[in-house]
């Protein structure tokens, strides 16, 4: 966010795009997950959503052979780059969970209990992570700043704690056999910082488990438009909640994980490598150089949220550079320091939740995902399913086509 924003050109402000991926498809008040309010840890700990409410999570609980197996989804939809944005966000569902309902619907996707449509995790427990700290789970600050009469708090990392401590105390995840960790755009950046965390803690109660991360739509590229202003602190003309200006990621984002004080939250091994540049530990492209264990990430690589606030100006050019970049990068940056990570990466333009939407080398993301899963520690095994189409591909988008590269 600019304070001169009055100033920007009018094609900057045009591409000022809304994140319409926060949360998955389907997600709604009333259904079979349970709402768990970590209230505790909001009064001891001091674990708030950014207006104060407790952090909270939902819990639809695994049968059968499911029934030690784990699905854990953070919740996305952007990120609290400015005091306006953070101010704004503490009053709706982005920044608090005062209104939130007793039980969920968890959708469909990743959370559906069809076989047909989630053959490997229908039946396993499914977690969804209400997002409200606007700062991927990752905030650490003690300090509470008053802005415009509000009291914000930077405090994700203590809420995703808390819920970790919950989960594993308190609702069996400390026997879990199987655990996947997820989450869409904001939340697929989460699951770049975050699954080390939580596959560390669960290794160290049940050592012989299985732990992998899922991001999908995670992978956004440190950026910054060289026309575009680094300014983040607030607008004169303010922007809506999730609005950004477009090609103004990297100061937004760097301005978040300061303002949050982010350093406990992410990558530890991250942050020592990059002493006095810590916040690059903030950018999935940076940490999935230290993620040691397995991941497998859903990706397009004409990312629609990253086209409209990523890239900047420079049109459909600039969106093939942009593909080629994160391509490049997650195959060099996540996989090859990590050999049993892979990806599957489409050529369509979207963002998040298009579950079995898209067809690569036979599979969609259902059959591709279980088929990696399955020959994890399997030498020569399948790792990258990648589309590799130039942009724009409408074909790209079909479960129906299997392009040949």
């Amino acid at each position: 966010m600019a304070r001169l924003f009055s100033a920007l050109s009018a094609a900057t402000l045009a591409h000022a795009y809304m994140d319409d991926g926060c949360s998955q498809e389907g997600f709604s008040a009333d259904g079979d997950a349970t709402g768990y309010w970590m209230t505790d840890a909001q009064q001891n700990l001091g674990a708030k959503c950014l207006d104060g409410s407790p952090g909270l999570y939902y819990l639809q609980e695994g049968s059968g052979d499911g029934a030690n197996k784990w699905y854990i989804h953070h919740e996305g939809g952007g990120w609290c780059e400015s005091m306006d944005d953070c101010l704004t966000r503490s009053k709706g569902r982005l920044g608090s969970t005062s209104s939130d309902s007793a039980t969920a619907n968890l959708g469909g996707g990743y959370f559906s209990t069809d076989v047909s449509e989630n053959p490997m995790m229908a039946n396993w427990n499914h977690v969804k992570m209400r997002y409200c700290d606007g700062a991927s789970f990752s905030g650490n600050n003690d300090t509470a700043p008053v802005y415009q009469g509000t009291q914000l708090h930077f405090r994700g990392n203590r809420i995703r704690e808390a819920m970790a401590k919950d989960l594993f105390e308190n609702r069996g995840l400390k026997d879990a056999t199987d655990l996947v960790v997820s989450g869409c755009s904001a939340g697929g950046l989460a699951t770049f910082l975050h699954t080390d965390q939580w596959c560390d803690a669960l290794k160290a109660v049940n050592p012989s488990a299985k732990c992998v991360g899922l991001p999908d739509s995670g992978f956004f590229l440190d950026y910054q438009d060289p026309d575009i202003t680094c300014q983040p602190e607030s607008t004169e003309e303010r922007l809506s909640v999730t609005q950004t200006i477009n090609g103004n990621y990297h100061c937004g984002l760097k301005w978040s994980y300061t303002i949050q004080n982010a350093t406990a939250g992410v990558h530890e091994d991250c942050v020592a490598q990059h002493a006095g540049e810590e916040w690059k530990c903030m950018f999935a492209e940076h940490s999935a150089e230290h993620i040691h264990s397995p991941v497998f990430a859903m990706q397009s690589q004409y990312d629609s949220w990253q086209t409209g606030h990523v890239q900047g100006n420079g049109g459909s050019a600039k969106t093939q550079e942009l593909g080629d970049n994160i391509t490049a990068r997650i195959q060099s940056m996540l996989m090859k320091n990590n050999p049993e990570s892979g990806a599957f990466l489409d050529s369509c333009h979207h963002h998040c939740g298009n579950w079995n939407a898209i067809r690569i080398d036979g599979d969609v993301i259902s059959g591709a995902f279980q088929k990696w899963y399955d020959s994890i520690g399997t030498s020569g095994s399948k790792k990258l399913w990648n589309q590799n189409q130039a942009y724009p591909c409408d074909a790209c988008c079909s479960a129906a086509e299997d392009l040949v590269v």
